[in-house]
């Protein structure tokens, strides 16, 4: 197997925009997570009923897988969020980096 080729391109992105670009990756990434947690939520309330009264009476089995699911999904929440911390953090790093870079090469 062969190594893959990157096609050339016409237009090459400033390394501010770059960072403007993971930036707004990251912030649609945790619109795309609010919106799952709001509809967990949702879920949730429907399932436990607005007098807290469970209205289509499950098993406490049931109550337990429900309640399994929703931690599983939770916990991936949690592990996404971290990467996109990372993320953050890593574009925060990559920017001062090449910005003190840009700072040193005017000084010159």
């Amino acid at each position: 197997m062969s190594m893959p080729t990157i096609p050339e391109e016409h237009f090459r992105p400033t390394k501010d925009e770059v960072v403007i670009d993971l930036l707004k990756s990251i912030a649609m990434e945790e619109t795309a997570i609010s919106h799952l947690l709001n509809a967990e939520a949702e879920k949730i309330q429907a399932f436990v009923g607005k007098e807290l009264d469970f209205p289509s009476c499950p098993s406490n089995e049931f109550i337990l897988k429900f309640n399994g699911q929703t931690h599983k999904l939770v916990d991936v929440i949690v592990m996404k969020e971290w990467l996109l911390l990372r993320k953050m953090e890593s574009t925060i790093e990559y920017y001062h980096i090449h910005s003190h870079e840009e700072i040193c090469e005017y000084e010159e």
